[in-house]
């Protein structure tokens, strides 16, 4: 994919954000991207299960739901207990597994299909967000380097993908309705960063977030509010890859750990945020339960090789250790360690244990 084709995609995945019926434009992206017929998106949480999809897959996907192999289906499951990146029912699965698997042999064969490429996304609040691209049986498994693309956009799809779970898969008739049905603290923003709506919840986050003269929005944390002030600096950028961004905002006292993530607004999606920029929108951090593996990869945008060090360091691992375990230098275990420091706005190892191990749900989500 060429960097006009990257662009042009990222600015229809943030569409999709806003404009839900943008999204099987997207999937079809995916589909291409893998060599594939077409693409499912499915969003669950403590409410309901919804999905959509190319149109290319469509009946299959309304065949799937009917037999029961969301349910019944073996495959499914272990690709939804993926974490941490795209992967293939190859990487999981022995081939008598999958000759086994009642959704292979009685739906997806017959119909000429027979390989996947997915990914899961656990969004730390009881949403979970999956992407599964279909390919034909005849082409054979999705190669490695459609796989190294579609991990690339990981972090843009969860960002897009949960504003729409949200939404529930439904186009907001506005602004105001928008911030109501996503059910979480979000403001939307002028390309200056001034705030010109907000939902009720973001005014009981508290103290970690200030609001400035003059309309703006601030951090209280400084490492956090300085990723958010370049962030919002490039809002009007043309590059949308720099302006989207996840921040994570450390607890401070009484208050609860918790992520902001800026979501641009792109092409159609001014039909329903007018002359915004870009859309705030707060999640809770997580619980003990949730594993810093899916925060990592899912909200802030490292690399594989960043996942890996900034997991060993969390899990109590030293530099040096870490460096043999992996067959590497201490000096790229570090520089990697200071593109995690720089992307997550720590500053120390201790500081990135702190932020990410054993946080609390912060009140304000408790209290819904």
């Amino acid at each position: 994919m060429s960097v006009g084709e990257s662009e042009q995609l990222l600015d229809l995945i943030y569409e999709a954000a806003a404009i839900p019926e943008k999204w099987p434009t997207v999937l079809d992206s995916l589909a291409r991207i893998a060599g594939a017929v077409g693409s499912f998106l499915i969003t669950t949480d403590t409410r309901d299960f919804r999905w959509t999809s190319s149109d290319s897959v469509r009946q299959l996907g309304h065949d799937f739901i009917a037999g029961g192999y969301l349910e019944r289906s073996f495959r499914m499951k272990v690709l939804m207990q993926q974490r941490g990146g795209f992967a293939r029912e190859i990487d999981r699965l022995t081939a008598a597994e999958m000759d086994a698997d009642v959704a292979l042999t009685e739906l997806l064969r017959p119909r000429g299909f027979g390989w996947v490429v997915g990914t899961m996304i656990r969004a730390p609040m009881n949403d979970m967000l999956a992407f599964s691209i279909e390919r034909r049986l005849v082409d054979g498994p999705v190669e490695d380097k459609a796989v190294v693309e579609l991990d690339a956009l990981r972090p843009h799809l969860a960002r897009a993908a949960l504003m729409s779970a949200r939404l529930r898969l439904e186009r907001a008739q506005g602004m105001t309705e928008s911030l109501t049905t996503m059910g979480l603290p979000s403001a939307v923003l002028l390309g200056s960063g001034k705030v010109v709506a907000i939902s009720p919840l973001f005014e009981k986050i508290g103290p970690q977030v200030i609001f400035k003269a003059f309309g703006g929005v601030a951090l209280a944390d400084a490492g956090a509010n300085a990723l958010l002030s370049q962030a919002i600096e490039n809002l009007s950028s043309v590059e949308s890859e720099v302006s989207a961004k996840s921040i994570a905002v450390p607890a401070d006292g009484e208050n609860e750990a918790f992520v902001v993530h800026l979501i641009p607004v792109r092409r159609s999606a001014h039909d329903v945020f007018g002359s915004a920029m870009g859309i705030l929108v707060v999640t809770p951090l997580g619980s003990v339960e949730t594993l810093p593996e899916d925060l990592l990869n899912g909200l802030f945008d490292l690399s594989p090789a960043e996942v890996r060090a900034a997991n060993g360091i969390i899990q109590g691992k030293t530099i040096e250790e870490l460096a043999v375990a992996f067959g590497l230098s201490r000096e790229t275990i570090r520089s990697q360690m200071k593109a995690v420091f720089a992307k997550t706005g720590t500053a120390r190892q201790a500081d990135l244990v702190s932020l990410l191990a054993n946080v609390r749900v912060p009140k304000w989500h408790q209290a819904r």
